[in-house]
Formats: structure tokens, C-alpha cells, sequence
């Protein structure tokens, strides 16, 4: 009985060893597709002038999300940050991220709406027109990745009553300049780091379906 069980527990090791073994070559094959995925979508929507396209952070109906990185970012002369993203799309299909733009120019000067750099076109690996736009990146990702990350005990009451407090600012300045955000949610309250305290700011992003409050 004992050399049966020695047998059989020797298989066992050798079984989940092997699947151990599978499991970490079909990790390896997803990481590998999900690589060469994001070179695709990264060479389809080409570089802008001052910033290198990095690696893909986000992608909806209205386009992709990209980390955008400075050619030189030590530059004194630039007007952008380090480290931005980038929300591109085809030109021709490109018109939530224009209204975005158009929005995001008209609630200039509050700390609880995300910042835009500016827009930029683009011309894609097989020569299609890529409309660029250059916002505020979010270190922190999303409120709605925060909300996950803390499980079931949820957030601890200060950080909702300081990101709340957020919110709240950056709607009362949407509405102040007459326009209706029209998509909230947390998947669309972004996390911006600080530079000063380490702590992270919420702001309102995503505003493509953005209306005036009178249409």
C-alpha cells in the first residue's frame, strides 16, 4: 500500500506540475499577443512631433488610449508635461473626441476637470489621418479601479468624503459654464497624482457626450 501511494502521489506532483507548466506557457502566449497588439495600435496611429506614442492604456467605441511620452522632455520650451495620454481615433470617425476638445477649452481653470495640452493630426502606418487628443495622464487610474482594489471592506470614509468633495467641485464648474457631462461614472473620474504630497486628485474626464444643457 505504501509504494501504491508513493506512485500515486509522485503522478499527482507530476501532473500538477505539468499543468503548473501549460498554465504558464498560455500566460506567456497572452502576454506575448497582448504585445504585439499594442505595437499594432501603437504604428496604426503613428507619433506626434514633440511626443513618442507609448503603450496602450485604454480603448472604447470613441478610440484608444495611449501613455504619451516627450521626445524631449527636459526641454524648457515645451508646454507639455513628461508623460501624457493621448486619445486618438481616425479622423473620419473622430467626433467625440473633437467635441471633447471643444468642451475641455471651454472649462479651462478648474482643478477637478481634466486638463487638455492641445490637439494634434497624425498620420497612421498606412497613411490614414489620425486626429490626436493630449490630455492630463492618470497615474492613479480610474475611481472605479480604486473601488475595485478595495474589495469589500470599500473605501475609507475620508477618501470618499475628499474625492466626493472633488467631484462635486468639478460638476458645479461643468454646470456654472452650461454644459451637461451626460456619462459620469466612476470608470470616468480619473486619479491624478501629486507631485507635492504623494496623494491623488480626483477629476472629471471623459466628456465626448458632453451637451449644452439647452440642446
Amino acid at each position: 500500500h505504501l509504494g501504491m501511494d508513493s506512485v500515486l502521489k509522485t503522478n499527482n506532483e507530476k501532473k500538477r506540475s505539468l499543468i503548473m507548466s501549460e498554465s504558464w506557457v498560455v500566460n506567456d502566449e497572452r502576454k506575448r499577443r497582448k504585445r504585439e497588439h499594442e505595437v499594432l495600435e501603437q504604428s496604426k496611429y503613428g507619433d506626434g512631433m514633440a511626443w513618442f506614442r507609448g503603450c496602450l492604456i485604454g480603448k472604447g467605441c470613441f478610440g484608444s488610449v495611449f501613455l504619451a511620452n516627450l521626445k524631449k522632455p527636459k526641454s524648457r520650451y515645451s508646454s507639455y508635461p513628461p508623460i501624457m495620454a493621448v486619445k486618438s481615433a481616425e479622423v473620419s470617425v473622430s467626433s467625440s473626441i473633437q467635441n471633447e476638445r471643444e468642451v475641455l477649452n471651454n472649462l479651462r481653470g478648474c482643478r477637478n476637470v481634466i486638463r487638455c495640452f492641445g490637439e494634434e493630426i497624425t498620420t497612421g502606418e498606412n497613411g490614414q489621418m489620425v486626429y490626436n487628443l493630449l490630455l492630463e495622464y492618470g497615474s492613479g487610474g480610474t475611481l472605479a479601479d480604486l473601488i475595485k482594489k478595495s474589495g469589500q471592506n470599500g473605501l475609507p470614509e475620508s477618501d470618499v468624503k475628499r474625492h466626493t468633495r472633488s467631484i462635486l467641485h468639478g460638476l458645479r464648474h461643468i454646470h456654472h459654464n452650461g454644459y451637461v457631462h451626460c456619462d459620469l461614472k466612476p470608470e470616468n473620474i480619473l486619479l491624478i497624482g501629486s507631485s507635492s504630497n504623494g496623494d491623488f486628485t480626483a477629476k472629471i474626464g471623459d466628456l465626448g457626450l458632453a451637451k449644452r444643457a439647452k440642446q
